[in-house]
């Protein structure tokens, strides 16, 4: 998601789940685009966050942290990890 402005959209279309679904893809670079997404969504907002924890984002995220494939895609889910983390719960 490349702006602020357009991350209620992608959500509203219901693209998390799909995007859930990609982190768990054999494409290891498919996988990491996934994860920057999801990151834009999650630090968009708590709300969002919070519906990206809900669609069950952190598990498929925490796998390719302990087993990256590359470490471009360890380094993408360790930031969308930390977007996981702002905010007040």
């Amino acid at each position: 998601v490349a702006s602020s402005d357009y991350t209620p959209a992608v959500v509203d279309v219901g693209a998390v789940p799909s995007l859930v679904e990609l982190l768990m893809c054999a494409n290891s670079d498919v996988r990491e685009q996934s994860a920057w997404c999801l990151g834009n969504i999650a630090g968009d907002s708590p709300t969002l966050r919070d519906y990206l924890l809900q669609a069950g984002a952190l598990g498929p995220l925490l796998k390719n942290i302990t087993q990256p494939a590359t470490k471009s895609l360890l380094g993408n889910c360790v930031w969308t990890l930390s977007n996981f983390c702002r905010g007040k719960p």
